[in-house]
């Protein structure tokens, strides 16, 4: 079913005006004037309409000269933190940059390829434009900006556009946490960093405003963590070629313990960080913990498959980490080996019967191979464990909506609401929210709770 579908900013109190909306194929203005506050230029195309993607996959970005591959990734991730709830297939983006790094560079455009080798319908393209802080005594010019594009993957049908610059001039940057991506913020940032972040959160917020959310569909929770940038600087005491030389003179279970402090500390990264887990699968190939950590670190950079082969290998060794049969359950959701995934899931339940986490891959599970019943079943054994389990609740109301159930769909929705505004995740709140509104025009019997959520949010954003 299509969601009716209207653009309603929040609007950030406190000065800051929010931008208008121009629906228009070129990008530019039909009239000649524009808002000063900025404009954000969009257009859903024909074909999203009749037929909406189910899977959109965010692709890196390229970005204008002045800027860095670093600058276009925080724009990337931020899209993803707030195109993420909404009801599509989640393609995480360590998995998309794994897939095209092992394609040849001459099909690396090859968007038919890209989408097959994902499993997603829809393809999001992108150039960031601008991103630019100033900071000069008490004045500060903070703006990001970018130009994307959602197309068909099979014959790059445009889907959609859109188009914005983001900024903020001299004064603050209102504090409220209702658009910040995913609650992703580092309180250790700066002064300076965190009105760049705000501002690329507008912008990513803004423009995922326009894409249309079509559908009330179970919400996964992600597989690989998603830091939003490497802004707290890490002093290396010393270079990766000196510290792997040192530990390389230790004793074995020595060796081990100053890989993995390395790796806790977090000290380095990128192809360091590497060359650090692979140094401690050769020191220690037949330790558990060296193959489980090994399967951690390649679940972040999207190989499934190799991941899957380290977690057997840990199992091998000892067949009682609860925590390893659940990460191989949902490698195996994300390999589409659903029947494997539920075997695993179902022996970390064994192991810890009362791991509300794992109750929740078994409902997801379930949801997905269409066992609405057996669905609820794991869900409700999570809630009666916390009644506050949002995740649990919002998905029992997806539940009960693919099973024409509505009146149960709004009041666990409504749960669910409750509880995803108490552990302050406004991101799903203002979906749920969306959802309820759904459900209310599809004539269920409704209480204030609408009313009650829309005042709590602008309360939230009055008091940011």
């Amino acid at each position: 079913m299509l969601r009716w579908f209207k653009i309603l900013p929040l609007v950030a109190l406190g000065g800051c005006l929010s931008p208008s909306y121009l629906d228009s194929k070129d990008g530019t203005s039909k009239d000649g004037t524009s808002n000063p506050f900025g404009e954000v230029n969009f257009h859903v195309y024909d074909a999203y309409t009749s037929s909406p993607p189910n899977c959109v996959a965010i692709l890196p970005f390229t970005h204008a000269d002045t800027l860095n591959s670093t600058d276009a990734e925080l724009v990337r991730k931020t899209l993803y933190a707030h195109l993420a709830p909404q009801g599509k297939k989640d393609i995480e983006l360590p998995r998309i940059d794994f897939i095209l790094k092992n394609l040849p560079k001459t099909e690396q455009k090859n968007y038919h390829l890209i989408g097959q080798r994902l499993g997603c319908e829809a393809l999001m393209t992108g150039h960031v434009s601008e991103y630019t802080s100033q900071y000069v005594g008490l004045y500060s010019k903070v703006s990001a900006g970018a130009d994307l594009k959602i197309i068909r993957a099979k014959d790059g049908e445009p889907l959609w556009q859109g188009k914005h610059i983001a900024a903020s001039h001299g004064g603050s940057i209102p504090l409220s946490p209702i658009g910040l991506a995913a609650g992703l913020l580092d309180a250790a940032l700066n002064v300076e960093e965190e009105q760049s972040f705000r501002i690329v959160d507008d912008l990513a917020r803004r423009l995922v405003l326009t894409i249309p959310d079509n559908s009330i569909a179970i919400f996964e929770q992600p597989l690989s963590s998603l830091e939003m940038a490497n802004l707290k600087k890490t002093p290396k005491q010393q270079s990766i070629d000196d510290f792997l030389n040192s530990v390389s003179h230790e004793p074995q279970h020595q060796q081990k313990a100053s890989l993995i402090k390395a790796i806790n500390d977090n000290i380095f990264r990128g192809n360091d960080l590497k060359r650090v887990y692979d140094t401690l699968i050769k020191a220690a190939p037949h330790d558990a913990q060296a193959n489980g950590l090994y399967a951690h670190y390649l679940v972040q950079a999207g190989d499934y498959f190799q991941a899957e082969n380290y977690v057997d290998a840990s199992l091998a060794i000892d067949g009682q980490n609860d925590a390893l049969y659940f990460l191989k359950g949902r490698i195996q959701i994300k390999l589409n080996d659903l029947s494997g995934a539920d075997t695993s899931i179902l022996l970390a339940i064994a192991l810890d019967p009362t791991n509300t986490k794992y109750l929740n891959g078994l409902g997801f599970l379930n949801s997905l191979r269409g066992r609405h019943g057996r669905a609820l079943a794991a869900y409700q054994m999570a809630v009666d464990l916390d009644p506050s389990n949002g995740y649990a609740l919002y998905n029992m109301g997806v539940t009960f909506y693919n099973t024409d159930d509505l009146q149960s769909a709004w009041d666990y929705i409504s749960l669910a609401s409750d509880a995803y505004l108490k552990a302050k995740d406004y991101g799903q709140v203002v979906k749920a929210l969306a959802d309820l509104k759904e459900l209310k025009a599809l004539n269920v019997v409704t209480n204030d709770k609408i009313e009650q959520l829309e005042q709590a949010l602008l309360n939230i954003q009055r008091n940011g």
